[in-house]
């Protein structure tokens, strides 16, 4: 196998046991502490965070992206709407992060019994099959465990991973995203490490949603607004022969578990061009979206590049 292709290194280093990484320890000591806590007061205690921390000054960057991307996206959308949802967001986030360490503390049986899955026949028969499929999945904060759940039914999957600056973060990330099965790929190694898993009978997810410049998108309607979208989900479909299939991860906290919303696989997909690849990736992602508009990362700059170059942020 080509070192390009390799999947990220997974082994511990004696490094990590140096004093500057013991606040990681630490953090990680209490998620694992809170992996046991009964689901429904930490969600409890999560909500009350985020109440104490939405009206904060270190939020206001954050609430104001949210706020011009849901202005953009859903005009008619009140104050109230928005901050009902920002706030919803912020509270889903909390949850999760309390969440967090479960998936590497508690065991398998414990992991798929907090996930609720919505629309699996659209999936798990392909994998089934050994179909290569590209799970297309716009970014919620639910959404590894939702990925942990597929990888761990045994079908081979891959994914791909951005190092931050904190190499003990990075091998606690990748440990427990690859606990189940699965592999993961640098992001340096571009979308070539995702073909070649593909074509290895490897599914993977894609994710679809950032903003990558001007240079390499085309803009393609998402809800009322244009998108500076990356057209390259067709091509790597077409590469590859894998089906796309859209996927949407959820908190449900009246429930106390995960959601898993599967839709149909992408029909006629790739088109004859990569514009109206991308034209028709948005219309899914919209429809994803609309399974639970309160849970996508509505902070997150959607909307930087604009077809007439000003700056909204």
């Amino acid at each position: 196998m080509s070192d390009k292709y390799k999947p990220y290194d997974l082994s511990f280093k004696k490094t990590f046991l140096l004093p500057k990484f013991w606040p990681v320890w630490f953090g990680v000591f209490v998620l694992y502490l809170l992996a046991f806590m009964p689901v429904k007061p930490r969600d409890k205690f999560a909500r009350f965070i985020a109440t104490k921390l939405f009206d904060l000054k270190l939020m206001a960057k954050r609430k104001k992206i949210a706020k011009i991307n849901l202005s953009m996206c859903f005009p008619e959308m009140d104050d109230v709407e928005q901050d009902r949802i920002i706030m919803m967001n912020l509270v889903t986030f909390c949850q999760t992060i309390l969440s967090y360490a479960e998936p590497s503390a508690r065991s398998l049986a414990y992991n798929r019994n907090r996930m609720i899955v919505h629309g699996g026949e659209h999936l798990f028969p392909l994998l089934e099959q050994g179909k290569p499929c590209i799970l297309l999945v716009p970014h919620t904060f639910a959404i590894d465990f939702a990925g942990l759940y597929i990888v761990s039914y045994g079908a081979p999957f891959c994914s791909m991973f951005n190092n931050s600056e904190n190499e003990l973060f990075d091998w606690l990330m990748t440990r427990q995203r690859t606990k189940f099965g699965g592999s993961l790929y640098h992001r340096k190694a571009g979308l070539g490490a995702l073909v070649h898993g593909l074509k290895n009978g490897e599914s993977c997810y894609y994710l679809p949603d950032e903003d990558h410049g001007p240079k390499r998108s085309v803009f393609a309607p998402l809800f009322a607004t244009q998108k500076a979208t990356l057209p390259v989900l067709g091509k790597l479909a077409q590469k590859t022969n894998a089906t796309v299939v859209p996927m949407y991860a959820a908190y449900n906290e009246k429930l106390g578990k995960f959601e898993t919303f599967i839709r149909p696989a992408m029909q006629n997909f790739p088109s004859e061009s990569p514009e109206q690849d991308a034209v028709m990736m948005n219309k899914e992602i919209e429809a994803l979206i609309e399974c639970g508009v309160d849970q996508y990362m509505w902070t997150l700059r959607l909307l930087r590049t604009r077809p007439d170059g000003k700056k909204i942020y």
